[in-house]
């Protein structure tokens, strides 16, 4: 009996000690915040941005909170990112390990979830830039697109840029379909190498401190993010 006692009173006197939080690893932590456009069999698909901005905006850190956007750092941002983050957290096809909310908003995990981004944005990004759709004419020549700079914090820039990023591989993996879309097709033959000239300048501006530059540049981010989402939807070529 005491030794139920004893129990009950840690239990009440600090909550994790009877509540601690896991640790997803990183292919948990990819199928859970898995982009929406991504095949659930990919197992490296890219990462929801929003749904990353969610976790940090909800993970007590103050570095991870600085030069979030308002849409997820306004409360009613933070409010409408909950919700859809407990609907995936809900889903036992993104989570059939059943982490809660606390254990995937703790801030070492937001942080991996941040590394893992990048690092898969990355990866897709320069495995496209050696698997390209034929180019258009007068298409920009394939460059190297250089790696994430994980020491840099990017900011809000760099959250639009990553949008961006995945936009342009899945622009790229549908070009490639058959029947695909010209207007697409030519979209696709320039923006690896766009977004790997805009990371690299936004990398060295970021360096420096420059934050009118960063603000400019992530504006550009989040128009070529626009021009994505929009030939994405454009029809197959004779419908």
């Amino acid at each position: 009996m005491n030794k139920f006692l004893l129990v009950a009173i840690t239990c009440a006197l600090g909550a994790t000690a009877c509540s601690r939080l896991r640790e997803p690893t990183d292919p948990q932590l990819g199928t859970l915040l898995r982009s929406e456009r991504a095949s659930p069999a990919d197992a490296a698909a890219p990462l929801d941005g929003l749904a990353i901005e969610c976790l940090r905006a909800w993970s007590g850190d103050s570095d991870l909170v600085k030069n979030l956007p308002m849409r997820a750092a306004g409360e009613d941002g933070r409010k409408a990112c909950r919700t859809k983050l407990d609907g995936w957290i809900a889903d036992a096809g993104r989570n059939p390990e059943k982490f809660t909310f606390a254990d995937v908003s703790a801030p070492g995990v937001v942080r991996r979830a941040m590394e893992l981004q990048a690092a898969r944005s990355a990866a897709a990004m320069a495995k496209l830039g050696g698997q390209r759709p034929p180019a258009a004419p007068n298409a920009l020549p394939s460059q190297a697109v250089p790696a994430p700079d994980l020491n840099v914090d990017l900011g809000t820039a760099g959250t639009a840029l990553q949008e961006a990023e995945t936009l342009c591989q899945q622009a790229n993996q549908k070009a490639a379909e058959p029947g695909a879309n010209q207007r697409l097709v030519r979209f696709a033959a320039y923006c690896t190498t766009s977004m790997g000239k805009l990371r690299g300048r936004m990398q060295q501006f970021a360096k420096h401190g420059n934050a009118g530059a960063m603000e400019a540049l992530g504006e550009e981010a989040s128009n070529s993010a626009k021009t994505a989402r929009d030939v994405l939807a454009l029809p197959p070529a004779g419908q």
